[in-house]
């Protein structure tokens, strides 16, 4: 109920302000709108991301507390957190999830037990102000624009990225323990490219920060996340995994991470650290499952504690040993760093077709020859 009142207050007046949809940025900001189009920012509300939508469907519950991170533009914000309204596929402040005009209209964040609150700066004014990293950012005939510091220390993506607890007052997600003043999420998720920001007005910059959001659904990011070392001895191999990002390895409870180590002789597999599905090595998989009051496993809706907890904090390293007997000269050992977006049997139970969702990333792989 706090958090409904709350939200009353600091989205009542941005109900009546004008809103600009993602689409109307594509006039100045081309590029960046092709970007933003594909990612999971725009992708966020049930309309967009089809394991969000399962979720909320397995839930059978009316009220829709997500719709605060992942619909925050729409105008009926409260009553969809309260259930006596439902989601619109025609309204755009819904289909455009967390649109362009929302993000940059955060002014501030409102750190609260439960989850983080974004303030806007939303107003009935005809020209919004926008809010950006950039020293000298401009302003148009669509909107005013400002520097903020929230936007330059990664502040601003904890409005939503921070954490979240369940009705039952257990947290599902949690970053906030791993980020400060330091941390730098934007720079890693929005890496530079070359070019200006602006389709018309670039000012002279040869840079500006990617809008397509990487994470887990790009090889190329899943190539930087995490670093295989290999040895061998006589009978044994040591497979080291260290974690090089600034958070834990899983930060998303649905996700299916793990390091797949083969031994190969003339070409062929004589050994593999799991032969169906890689939960038989725990040691090399990472993955978080909940549990019920019933202790059985359960959606993180229903969740009161951790089933399985097998995670690496930021970074930090493991090393495993295999016993591996009678390793030849000539042998190859081989790891491979694979990430799913869904574990295969989650996305089995919730019937997921989405290819980006259901299909393996391949992330760094790392050989070496029994001398």
């Amino acid at each position: 109920m706090k958090i409904i009142i709350m939200l009353s207050l600091l989205f009542g007046i941005a109900i009546e302000a004008k809103y600009l949809d993602s689409q109307s940025c594509k006039e100045c900001h081309e590029e960046i709108y092709s970007e933003h189009a594909t990612s999971m920012h725009h992708k966020s509300s049930i309309f967009g991301d089809e394991v969000h939508k399962k979720v909320k469907e397995l839930s059978a519950e009316n009220n829709y507390a997500c719709a605060l991170c992942h619909m925050p533009s729409t105008k009926n914000l409260s009553a969809m957190i309260r259930g006596t309204e439902q989601p619109d596929p025609s309204d755009k402040r819904q289909t455009d999830g967390v649109s362009c005009f929302y993000c940059h209209q955060i002014s501030k964040v409102h750190h609260a037990k439960t989850q983080n609150i974004n303030f806007s700066s939303a107003t009935a004014d005809e020209k919004p102000t926008m809010f950006g990293n950039l020293k000298n950012p401009d302003s148009s005939d669509k909107h005013h624009a400002e520097n903020n510091e929230i936007y330059k220390n990664s502040e601003v993506c904890m409005g939503c990225h921070s954490h979240k607890e369940n009705s039952h007052g257990f947290e599902v997600c949690n970053t906030k323990n791993e980020h400060d003043t330091r941390s730098d999420c934007i720079g890693c998720h929005m890496p530079k490219a070359a070019g200006g920001n602006e389709k018309f007005n670039k000012k002279g910059r040869d840079e500006y920060a990617t809008h397509k959001f990487l994470g887990i659904r790009s090889d190329e990011m899943v190539k930087k996340t995490v670093k295989l070392e290999l040895a061998y001895k006589e009978n044994s191999i040591e497979l080291t995994i260290v974690n090089k990002m600034g958070h834990s390895i899983i930060t998303h409870p649905m996700r299916l991470k793990f390091a797949k180590t083969v031994v190969r002789r003339g070409g062929n597999v004589i050994w593999s650290n799991f032969k169906e599905s890689p939960t038989e090595d725990k040691e090399a998989t990472f993955i978080i499952a909940f549990k019920d009051a019933e202790d059985k496993p359960s959606m993180p809706h229903t969740a009161i504690g951790y089933k399985i907890n097998q995670n690496l904090k930021a970074m930090s390293s493991k090393v495993i040993k295999y016993n591996v007997p009678n390793l030849q000269k000539g042998d190859e050992i081989e790891s491979t760093w694979i990430s799913y977006v869904v574990n295969p049997q989650i996305a089995k139970k919730l019937e997921i077709t989405t290819k980006e969702v259901i299909e393996p990333y391949i992330g760094v792989k790392e050989s070496i020859v029994v001398r």
